[in-house]
């Protein structure tokens, strides 16, 4: 495992604070978005920070960031609108230091939030895996629709924000070829499961990578 690098980002609302594991070589590319910062969401969550470490041992380039107002990043909340820009920004950096490969966004809730409508601007993601996809909390259904990319979620199944088939009823209608790989047993913050979590976001992102077809996990 690579050094991990901590640096700044220049975003909308000034500096964002990250993290880089560069892997050598390296397949792909991920920028992993954090949890509600309202909720005590940051990089260093243990969900985002064992699906980053994950992904770079299996030879993912990653980043993982602070959303504006969130540890040592410049700004304040924004309510979900700012945060996608500061994705795009997170985005855009990484994009640079892995030229030609493909860019994945894994986001956990509120990142997946801010992932899937970030990608709505933005063809070059190639790919989004949603970790406690918050179904309950936002209404994904119109982006899902015009995301036109692949989609995988990491769901526990009692999830207090969506669980397994509430998520599935709303990937039928609107990402129907979108798998859900499940953690059995785990609530939304993956509760002494985080390791779990990040195997299953790693699984799903092999399947990805590989252009492997929907399979129920």
């Amino acid at each position: 495992m690579s050094e991990l690098r901590k640096l700044w980002i220049e975003g909308p609302a000034g500096r964002l604070e990250a993290a880089l594991r560069v892997a050598c070589p390296a397949r792909a590319a991920a920028v992993v978005a954090h949890p509600h910062p309202l909720g005590g969401g940051t990089m260093h969550n243990p969900v985002v920070f064992h699906a980053e470490r994950e992904l770079h041992r299996r030879g993912l380039t990653t980043l993982r960031f602070n959303f504006r107002g969130v540890g040592s990043s410049d700004g304040k909340h924004d309510e979900g609108r700012g945060e996608v820009e500061d994705l795009a920004a997170a985005v855009i950096w990484l994009r640079g230091v892995a030229r030609e490969l493909p860019l994945l966004v894994v986001g956990y809730s509120f990142g997946s939030w801010c992932a899937v409508r970030q990608a709505l601007s933005d063809d070059t993601v190639r790919a989004i895996v949603a970790i406690g996809f918050p179904v309950r909390k936002y209404d994904f259904r119109v982006p899902l629709r015009r995301l036109g990319r692949p989609f995988a979620v990491v769901q526990g199944t009692e999830d207090e924000f969506g669980d397994v088939d509430e998520v599935r009823a709303v990937l039928d209608e609107s990402a129907p070829d979108s798998p859900i790989y499940r953690v059995e047993g785990a609530d939304h913050l993956f509760s002494g499961r985080p390791t779990e979590a990040a195997a299953r976001v790693a699984e799903a992102t092999e399947a990805i990578l590989a252009g492997a077809a929907r399979v129920e996990a």
